[in-house]
Protein backbone atom coordinates (compact mmCIF):
# COMPACT_ATOMS: atom_id res chain seq x y z
CA UNK A 1 0.00 0.00 0.00
CA UNK A 2 1.70 3.40 -1.11
CA UNK A 3 0.42 6.63 0.88
CA UNK A 4 1.62 10.07 -0.45
CA UNK A 5 2.01 13.15 1.72
CA UNK A 6 -1.64 15.42 2.13
CA UNK A 7 0.52 18.19 0.24
CA UNK A 8 1.09 16.22 -3.02
CA UNK A 9 -1.63 16.17 -5.50
CA UNK A 10 -3.26 13.04 -6.11
CA UNK A 11 -6.38 12.02 -7.82
CA UNK A 12 -8.55 9.51 -7.35
CA UNK A 13 -10.97 7.41 -9.58
CA UNK A 14 -14.71 7.44 -9.47
CA UNK A 15 -14.65 10.52 -6.93
CA UNK A 16 -16.20 13.42 -8.17
CA UNK A 17 -13.63 16.35 -7.58
CA UNK A 18 -16.10 19.12 -7.89
CA UNK A 19 -17.05 21.75 -4.82
CA UNK A 20 -19.90 20.59 -2.62
CA UNK A 21 -21.97 22.92 -0.01
CA UNK A 22 -21.49 22.97 3.29
CA UNK A 23 -24.64 20.82 3.55
CA UNK A 24 -23.88 18.32 0.87
CA UNK A 25 -21.41 15.23 1.00
CA UNK A 26 -17.75 15.37 2.50
CA UNK A 27 -15.64 17.96 0.35
CA UNK A 28 -12.79 16.17 -1.84
CA UNK A 29 -9.65 17.01 0.64
CA UNK A 30 -12.28 15.53 3.92
CA UNK A 31 -12.41 12.27 0.94
CA UNK A 32 -8.73 11.76 0.41
CA UNK A 33 -7.97 12.32 4.46
CA UNK A 34 -10.70 9.77 4.97
CA UNK A 35 -8.99 7.42 2.60
CA UNK A 36 -5.42 8.11 3.84
CA UNK A 37 -7.09 7.28 7.33
CA UNK A 38 -8.33 4.04 6.34
CA UNK A 39 -5.20 2.92 5.06
CA UNK A 40 -2.57 3.39 7.91
CA UNK A 41 -5.58 1.66 9.77
CA UNK A 42 -4.84 -1.27 7.50
CA UNK A 43 -1.60 -1.41 7.79
CA UNK A 44 -0.88 -0.71 11.69
CA UNK A 45 -3.93 -3.99 11.84
CA UNK A 46 -1.67 -5.90 9.67
CA UNK A 47 1.93 -5.05 11.40
CA UNK A 48 -0.06 -6.06 15.10
CA UNK A 49 -1.89 -9.16 13.80
CA UNK A 50 1.59 -10.31 12.09
CA UNK A 51 3.27 -9.34 15.24
CA UNK A 52 0.84 -11.32 17.27
CA UNK A 53 1.02 -14.11 15.02
CA UNK A 54 4.85 -14.49 15.57
CA UNK A 55 4.75 -14.06 19.13
CA UNK A 56 2.00 -16.52 19.57
CA UNK A 57 4.53 -18.99 17.35
CA UNK A 58 7.20 -18.48 20.09
CA UNK A 59 4.94 -19.45 22.49
CA UNK A 60 3.78 -22.97 21.33
CA UNK A 61 7.36 -23.45 20.86
CA UNK A 62 8.21 -22.80 24.06
CA UNK A 63 5.33 -24.44 25.98
CA UNK A 64 4.42 -27.94 27.13
CA UNK A 65 1.58 -29.83 27.09
CA UNK A 66 0.21 -27.66 29.85
CA UNK A 67 0.63 -24.54 27.53
CA UNK A 68 2.70 -22.92 30.30
CA UNK A 69 6.14 -21.53 29.94
CA UNK A 70 8.83 -24.25 30.10
CA UNK A 71 12.70 -23.89 30.90
CA UNK A 72 15.54 -25.04 29.03
CA UNK A 73 17.12 -28.39 30.53
CA UNK A 74 18.83 -27.42 34.10
CA UNK A 75 22.50 -28.22 32.60
CA UNK A 76 21.80 -25.29 30.17
CA UNK A 77 21.35 -21.63 31.22
CA UNK A 78 18.80 -19.21 29.48
CA UNK A 79 21.26 -16.42 28.56
CA UNK A 80 24.79 -17.15 28.69
CA UNK A 81 27.14 -14.47 28.22
CA UNK A 82 30.29 -16.81 29.28
CA UNK A 83 31.38 -19.66 31.39
CA UNK A 84 31.01 -19.39 35.22
CA UNK A 85 33.62 -21.07 36.83
CA UNK A 86 33.46 -19.76 40.56
CA UNK A 87 31.58 -21.75 43.57
CA UNK A 88 28.71 -22.89 43.29
CA UNK A 89 25.93 -23.44 46.32
CA UNK A 90 23.39 -25.90 45.19
CA UNK A 91 23.21 -28.01 48.73
CA UNK A 92 19.90 -25.56 49.95
CA UNK A 93 17.87 -26.55 47.06
CA UNK A 94 15.14 -29.13 46.85
CA UNK A 95 15.39 -29.82 43.31
CA UNK A 96 17.98 -29.05 40.87
CA UNK A 97 18.85 -25.23 40.01
CA UNK A 98 17.68 -23.76 36.98
CA UNK A 99 20.13 -21.40 35.26
CA UNK A 100 18.81 -18.27 34.16
CA UNK A 101 21.94 -16.26 33.08
CA UNK A 102 25.56 -16.69 33.91
CA UNK A 103 28.52 -15.09 32.63
CA UNK A 104 32.25 -15.62 33.90
CA UNK A 105 31.22 -13.45 37.09
CA UNK A 106 28.28 -14.32 38.01
CA UNK A 107 25.58 -16.93 37.55
CA UNK A 108 21.73 -16.32 38.57
CA UNK A 109 19.29 -19.47 39.11
CA UNK A 110 16.04 -20.73 40.39
CA UNK A 111 16.24 -22.34 43.56
CA UNK A 112 13.33 -24.64 45.19
CA UNK A 113 13.53 -23.40 48.80
CA UNK A 114 12.40 -24.56 52.15
CA UNK A 115 13.02 -21.55 54.67
CA UNK A 116 14.00 -22.46 58.08
CA UNK A 117 11.25 -22.95 60.73
CA UNK A 118 8.26 -22.61 57.71
CA UNK A 119 6.45 -25.69 55.96
CA UNK A 120 6.14 -23.48 52.76
CA UNK A 121 8.34 -24.06 49.77
CA UNK A 122 9.38 -21.92 47.25
CA UNK A 123 9.96 -22.98 43.62
CA UNK A 124 11.32 -20.04 41.95
CA UNK A 125 13.79 -18.05 44.82
CA UNK A 126 16.44 -16.04 43.13
CA UNK A 127 20.05 -17.14 44.13
CA UNK A 128 23.49 -15.31 42.51
CA UNK A 129 26.17 -17.39 43.10
CA UNK A 130 29.52 -15.33 42.50
CA UNK A 131 33.20 -15.12 43.18
CA UNK A 132 34.61 -15.07 46.39
CA UNK A 133 36.27 -11.65 47.83
CA UNK A 134 38.75 -10.09 49.50
CA UNK A 135 39.59 -6.26 51.11
CA UNK A 136 42.53 -5.48 52.44
CA UNK A 137 43.31 -2.67 54.71
CA UNK A 138 46.69 -1.93 54.66
CA UNK A 139 49.06 -0.02 56.95
CA UNK A 140 52.55 0.84 56.58
CA UNK A 141 55.29 0.53 58.60
CA UNK A 142 55.21 4.38 59.53
CA UNK A 143 51.87 3.44 61.24
CA UNK A 144 49.81 4.96 58.19
CA UNK A 145 47.03 3.65 56.32
CA UNK A 146 47.06 3.47 52.10
CA UNK A 147 43.05 4.00 50.81
CA UNK A 148 41.78 5.34 47.92
CA UNK A 149 39.56 8.43 46.71
CA UNK A 150 37.68 6.84 43.84
CA UNK A 151 33.87 6.63 42.37
CA UNK A 152 32.72 3.16 40.94
CA UNK A 153 29.63 2.16 38.50
CA UNK A 154 26.93 1.70 41.43
CA UNK A 155 28.16 5.15 43.82
CA UNK A 156 25.88 7.09 41.62
CA UNK A 157 28.82 9.56 40.55
CA UNK A 158 29.49 10.14 44.18
CA UNK A 159 33.48 10.19 45.41
CA UNK A 160 34.21 7.52 48.37
CA UNK A 161 36.87 6.27 49.99
CA UNK A 162 38.07 2.92 49.17
CA UNK A 163 40.11 0.05 50.10
CA UNK A 164 41.67 -2.58 48.11
CA UNK A 165 39.91 -4.97 46.65
CA UNK A 166 39.10 -8.15 44.01
CA UNK A 167 38.31 -11.28 43.14
CA UNK A 168 39.48 -14.73 44.41
CA UNK A 169 40.07 -16.60 40.89
CA UNK A 170 39.69 -20.16 40.64
CA UNK A 171 41.90 -22.47 42.49
CA UNK A 172 43.61 -19.47 44.69
CA UNK A 173 43.91 -19.13 48.05
CA UNK A 174 42.24 -15.99 49.34
CA UNK A 175 45.52 -14.84 51.32
CA UNK A 176 47.17 -15.02 48.00
CA UNK A 177 44.47 -13.02 46.81
CA UNK A 178 45.16 -10.51 49.12
CA UNK A 179 48.84 -10.90 48.89
CA UNK A 180 48.33 -9.99 44.66
CA UNK A 181 45.86 -7.15 44.84
CA UNK A 182 47.91 -5.21 47.79
CA UNK A 183 51.07 -5.39 45.56
CA UNK A 184 48.56 -4.81 42.02
CA UNK A 185 47.01 -1.66 43.23
CA UNK A 186 49.57 -0.28 45.94
CA UNK A 187 52.89 -1.57 44.78
CA UNK A 188 53.62 -2.78 48.38
CA UNK A 189 55.00 -5.89 50.10
CA UNK A 190 53.36 -6.59 53.45
CA UNK A 191 54.96 -8.65 56.48
CA UNK A 192 52.11 -10.05 57.22
CA UNK A 193 48.19 -10.21 56.53
CA UNK A 194 46.19 -10.92 59.09
CA UNK A 195 42.44 -12.56 58.42
CA UNK A 196 40.06 -10.81 60.02
CA UNK A 197 36.85 -13.42 59.03
CA UNK A 198 34.97 -14.74 55.77
CA UNK A 199 31.16 -13.06 55.89
CA UNK A 200 28.42 -14.07 53.30
CA UNK A 201 27.44 -11.34 51.32
CA UNK A 202 23.76 -11.25 51.44
CA UNK A 203 22.07 -14.14 53.53
CA UNK A 204 19.08 -14.57 51.35
CA UNK A 205 20.71 -14.72 47.94
CA UNK A 206 24.23 -15.49 48.28
CA UNK A 207 26.47 -13.31 46.65
CA UNK A 208 29.68 -14.84 47.36
CA UNK A 209 31.99 -14.70 50.55
CA UNK A 210 33.92 -11.41 51.81
CA UNK A 211 37.22 -12.18 53.28
CA UNK A 212 38.33 -9.42 55.07
CA UNK A 213 41.94 -8.72 55.79
CA UNK A 214 44.34 -6.43 57.80
CA UNK A 215 47.89 -5.73 56.40
CA UNK A 216 50.76 -4.73 58.66
CA UNK A 217 54.16 -3.70 58.08
CA UNK A 218 53.86 -2.53 54.17
CA UNK A 219 56.48 -0.98 52.20
CA UNK A 220 57.14 0.15 48.61
CA UNK A 221 58.48 -2.00 46.08
CA UNK A 222 58.96 -1.53 43.01
CA UNK A 223 56.06 -3.58 41.24
CA UNK A 224 56.27 -6.84 39.04
CA UNK A 225 53.35 -8.93 38.45
CA UNK A 226 53.52 -11.44 40.63
CA UNK A 227 52.58 -14.46 38.78
CA UNK A 228 49.52 -16.74 39.54
CA UNK A 229 48.09 -20.26 38.28
CA UNK A 230 44.70 -18.53 37.27
CA UNK A 231 46.25 -16.38 35.16
CA UNK A 232 44.97 -18.24 32.28
CA UNK A 233 40.86 -17.34 32.17
CA UNK A 234 41.23 -15.02 35.10
CA UNK A 235 38.39 -13.04 35.73
CA UNK A 236 39.21 -10.03 37.90
CA UNK A 237 41.11 -7.15 36.43
CA UNK A 238 42.76 -3.72 37.43
CA UNK A 239 40.49 -1.05 37.95
CA UNK A 240 39.95 1.22 35.39
CA UNK A 241 38.07 4.46 37.46
CA UNK A 242 40.80 6.63 38.62
CA UNK A 243 41.90 6.14 41.87
CA UNK A 244 43.94 8.65 43.85
CA UNK A 245 46.01 7.21 46.89
CA UNK A 246 45.75 8.89 50.10
CA UNK A 247 47.83 8.19 53.17
CA UNK A 248 45.86 8.90 56.47
CA UNK A 249 46.47 7.94 60.22
CA UNK A 250 44.55 6.18 62.48
CA UNK A 251 42.71 8.84 64.04
CA UNK A 252 41.70 10.35 60.46
CA UNK A 253 40.81 6.76 59.45
CA UNK A 254 38.62 6.35 62.75
CA UNK A 255 36.88 9.58 61.73
CA UNK A 256 36.06 8.51 58.14
CA UNK A 257 35.01 5.48 58.70
CA UNK A 258 32.30 7.05 61.87
CA UNK A 259 31.21 9.38 59.09
CA UNK A 260 30.24 6.96 56.65
CA UNK A 261 33.30 8.14 53.70
CA UNK A 262 33.43 4.32 52.84
CA UNK A 263 30.26 4.15 50.88
CA UNK A 264 30.74 0.34 50.09
CA UNK A 265 29.29 -1.79 52.87
CA UNK A 266 31.99 -4.18 52.64
CA UNK A 267 34.89 -1.66 52.81
CA UNK A 268 33.17 -0.35 55.53
CA UNK A 269 32.61 -4.16 57.22
CA UNK A 270 36.19 -4.27 56.80
CA UNK A 271 37.63 -1.66 58.37
CA UNK A 272 35.51 -1.84 61.54
CA UNK A 273 37.28 -5.26 62.34
CA UNK A 274 40.43 -3.95 61.49
CA UNK A 275 40.06 -1.21 64.12
CA UNK A 276 38.77 -3.74 67.01
CA UNK A 277 41.70 -5.84 66.09
CA UNK A 278 44.54 -5.96 69.08
CA UNK A 279 47.00 -4.89 66.87
CA UNK A 280 45.74 -1.19 66.21
CA UNK A 281 44.36 -1.11 69.56
CA UNK A 282 47.58 -1.64 71.09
Amino acid sequence: VSIRSRNQPQSYPNIDSSPKSSGGSASRPQKQQMLETSALTFLTGVLAGGFLVALLFVLQKTSGSTGSLQLKASSDCQISLGKYRGNEYTAGSLSTPKCLVDSKFMKVSLHEVKLPGSDSVINDWLWVDYHDRVNVLSQTTTNEFLVFEQTKYALEGRSSLAIVGGIVEPKEDPKETARREVDEELHQNCKDFIFLGRYRTDVNRGVGWLNSFLAVGCETHEHDKIASASDEGQVGAADSETQVVKRISLKDLHEAYQAGKFLEVQWTATIGLALQHAKLKN
